[in-house]
């Protein structure tokens, strides 16, 4: 089951004119969302890591899962900057007038999803791995299991759906091919 949000949130998600710009700036939601999302993670991780590591708590598997979220937020960057090449800009739902389907997007119908997913699911690794050394913390717990559940559903369930009414609206029989041969997450389909 999907949900389709009309809502100021998602920047006239019935617009089928790619080049009028949106009313007001804004973020895009899935922006704010994955913003948000990381930030409750920084202050629910961090302070529990700091506190193992002046333990001596052994932490080098932390530093690779710190360096592999780092690389995680690069992407995402680099995925915008591929969007903006084409005309879109994705963090204030600026739509593009083509459909962009090459780069990250040949791979992804929703790249930067796909990474913020990734970024969770790293930070629910290094919630996980703090939680195994050291003492118990419902937070970390909640935060692990309940943040990368949270974006899925939300994403997957509402925000996706709408945009992808919106790219039918805006490039119709195109968007419908592209999203035969690529999957929403991640991986292109057979045949």
């Amino acid at each position: 089951m999907s949900v389709e949000l009309k809502s100021a949130l998602f920047d006239e998600p019935d617009a089928a004119d790619a080049s009028a710009p949106p009313k007001r700036f804004k973020f895009a939601a899935t922006f704010v969302i994955d913003l948000v999302e990381s930030l409750v993670f920084v202050a629910v991780v961090l302070p529990c890591w700091a506190m193992d590591f002046d333990r001596g708590l052994i932490m080098a598997p932390t530093f690779l899962i710190g360096v592999l979220i780092l690389v995680s937020y690069a992407a995402k960057v680099l995925v915008v900057a591929h969007l903006d090449r084409h005309g879109g800009d994705a963090r204030t739902y600026v739509k593009s007038s083509a459909l962009v389907t090459d780069g990250p997007y040949a791979w992804s119908r929703n790249p930067t999803y796909a990474l913020a997913m990734l970024q969770f699911l790293l930070w629910a690794a290094l919630a996980l791995y703090l939680l195994a050394l050291g003492p118990w913390r419902w937070t970390l717990a909640l935060a692990a299991i309940g943040l990368p559940a949270l974006f899925f559903l939300v994403n997957d369930r509402v925000v996706m759906p709408t945009e992808e009414a919106m790219l039918r609206n805006l490039h119709p029989g195109e968007y419908d091919a592209y999203a035969a041969r690529v999957r929403r997450w991640f991986g292109r389909k057979a045949g």
